[in-house]
């Protein structure tokens, strides 16, 4: 038995060919099967000693395997190895009292070593949760952290960071074969590593691109991952929303390349303007940035929304990839992979109106299959609206929705868009019908839901008139001529049928909604010879309905119509990295000749003007270049 007094000498011995399996002497193999007997002899008898009150050579194993590989009493490599060959082999006496030297062991830097060290590592992992799955949460921990890219590899690393995730991936396929209740254990380490939103590009991309590979292996929680990086980016983009408001001016994103296959090297620019450290920086992140943030001027606070927009790209690049190809290799579970899709737009993005691209998430996926997905997502959407059970917050933005995606889902097919038309106005005529008769005047607070509807409607006439067009002229034998109001040059869809009644009922919506999107459609109504309103519009400027282009009520809450007025959740995709995904897909705005409007009054052509500046102003883009695009 080796000397008590220290496990220096012990360790001294070790023969420097003890790293790898093969020996190419006998003496060698000899040394080596000596050094383990005399380990072994010593762990036991520490284990031993420790267990009679007599703690010393137990700690000094502990600060032996505790060392940083920089520091000169370190172990080297071969040594470190043997070390882990013996411990794994005495795993049975490493109980619950040995807790303080098994987290020594799982804080081993190992997955960047050579390859003989992973699998010894590996081994000693399956064989401690195997006898004691006390230890299961810990080397969870342990396997889920090592998916978190570092910045600067370890001085002794032989192979890349790709290799170092592939090892801790396999690390995890083996103790979930051996424990397969450990699944719930592994999300809440997932959750827990998750990184917090100010770390930068290259940290973000390499966890989520981890969690999507843990998916591979682990079907069962596709939806929980895809839900938590879905909530994930919602929380990053709806904070991005708030500092460009705070900012109150457009900001140009940059782009850039984030070179997923080049081992996650992140722009430097963002590793500048972002934490780069472990994870107690997460914790003083919050407290310290209110703080921050008064002393910032507006060019650090610029830099610092470019900084988490490119997190962002990063992020949606690599979900967008994983969605498409899930598609091709695994058609079978899109269907799955909607409805979580569906589910999270619902909790985390429909009620927050400040979400700028997250969803585009569900659109592209929509994309995919218009007759299963598009077609449930409108037909969501609508059972929102109409459900008087659910909050007017959802409903309204439920509204706000349908309008944009009808309006810019360049793969919808004319049928489509006017089924979702007759939705609409059918519930818009059904409400007037109940409630015009108890309506003295409009009420913004308690129509809210109507008025949102309404402009749901003339915002998708404004971008799709082309196709409420009906192509078949026996199906408009019965198209509406009211007073002069429509004009029947164009045979238009049965669903706006009843537009007319709508725009000139009590509830006077071409006052109430959005001052631009009526300016549009009263244009375009008119160009189109559907309607003419420019009287009505007159006419409203002598109105006065309280409640109308107020943050607040009268009543002093928030005036959630103004806040639907102001928000077109599909407007133009610019994060430059992911926008390939959405520009095939996506209906730009086609403007019209105005040139046959030139017969209009002096007042109606001020009605119109600046038409498309009125309507940028309503984008919660960044960088609306140009709202109608």
């Amino acid at each position: 038995m080796v000397d008590p007094s220290s496990v220096n000498g012990l360790v001294s011995s070790i023969p420097i060919t003890a790293e790898t399996d093969d020996f190419n002497d006998a003496t060698s193999v000899e040394k080596l099967s000596s050094m383990k007997l005399m380990m072994r002899s010593y762990v036991h008898g520490a284990l031993r000693e420790k267990d009679q009150g007599n703690p010393i050579r137990y700690n000094e194993l502990i600060s032996l395997l505790s060392k940083s590989p920089s520091q000169a009493e370190a172990l080297s490599p071969q040594k470190l190895y043997v070390w882990i060959l013996v411990l794994s082999q005495s795993v049975s006496q490493l109980d619950k009292s040995c807790a303080s030297l098994v987290d020594a062991i799982l804080h081993v830097d190992w997955a960047f070593r050579d390859r003989s060290f992973s699998d010894a590592y590996i081994n000693f992992l399956e064989n401690l949760v195997s006898a004691h799955s006390i230890y299961v949460v810990s080397v969870l921990n342990t396997l889920v952290s090592g998916l978190r890219y570092r910045s600067q590899l370890p001085r002794f690393a032989v192979v890349s960071r790709t290799n170092a995730y592939e090892r801790n991936h396999a690390a995890l396929r083996s103790v979930l074969r051996l424990i397969p209740t450990s699944i719930n254990s592994l999300f809440v380490s997932i959750v827990r590593f998750l990184p917090h939103r100010r770390f930068n590009s290259a940290e973000q991309a390499a966890y989520i691109k981890n969690l999507f590979e843990i998916t591979q292996y682990l079907p069962v929680m596709r939806k929980q991952i895809l839900s938590l990086v879905v909530d994930h980016m919602a929380q990053m983009d709806a904070h991005i929303q708030i500092e460009l408001d705070d900012l109150e001016e457009e900001v140009e994103f940059d782009a850039y390349n984030m070179r997923f296959d080049e081992d996650y090297i992140s722009d430097e620019s963002d590793d500048e303007d972002d934490v780069n450290g472990d994870d107690s920086s997460v914790a003083s992140a919050d407290s310290e940035f209110s703080s921050e943030r008064e002393g910032e001027d507006k060019t650090q606070q610029i830099a610092q929304v470019k900084s988490m927009v490119r997190r962002l790209d990063a992020m949606m690049t690599l979900t967008f990839r994983y969605l498409a190809k899930i598609a091709i290799d695994q058609p079978d579970i899109c269907s799955e992979l909607y409805h979580t899709l569906v589910d999270t737009f619902d909790r985390t993005i429909l009620k927050t109106l400040k979400s700028r691209y997250t969803q585009f998430l569900l659109f592209y996926l929509c994309s995919l299959n218009v007759t299963i997905y598009s077609d449930h997502f409108v037909d969501h959407l609508v059972a929102h609206i109409t459900d008087p059970l659910r909050p007017g917050i959802t409903r309204i933005a439920a509204a706000a929705y349908i309008s944009s995606y009808i309006a810019r889902a360049k793969f919808l097919e004319p049928s489509r868009i006017q089924r979702a038309i007759t939705m609409l106005c059918s519930w818009s005529e059904e409400y007037i019908e109940q409630q015009e008769m108890k309506t003295d005047h409009p009420d913004t607070t308690k129509h809210d839901v109507f008025y949102a509807v309404m402009q749901a409607i003339m915002y998708i006439f404004c971008f799709r008139w082309r196709d409420l067009i009906l192509e078949d002229e026996l199906e408009v034998e019965d198209e509406i001529v009211s007073d002069g109001v429509t004009e029947s040059s164009k045979k238009w869809c049965r669903g706006l049928r009843n537009l007319p009644r709508l725009i000139m009922s009590r509830f006077n919506p071409l006052k109430v909604c959005s001052p631009a999107v009526v300016r549009q459609f009263a244009k375009l109504a008119h160009h189109t010879h559907f309607m003419y309103v420019y009287p009505l519009l007159k006419k409203n400027k002598d109105v006065v309905i309280s409640g109308i282009n107020a943050d607040v009520s009268p009543m002093g809450s928030k005036n959630l119509l103004v806040t639907v007025q102001t928000f077109f959740p599909f407007d133009p995709y610019k994060l430059e990295g992911s926008k390939s995904f959405i520009d095939g897909i996506y209906f730009e705005w086609i403007s019209e000749d105005d040139d046959d409007e030139s017969d209009e009054s002096e007042s109606e052509e001020s009605e119109e003007e600046d038409v498309t500046t009125s309507l940028m102003a309503m984008s919660i883009s960044p960088s609306p270049n140009s709202f109608l695009q």
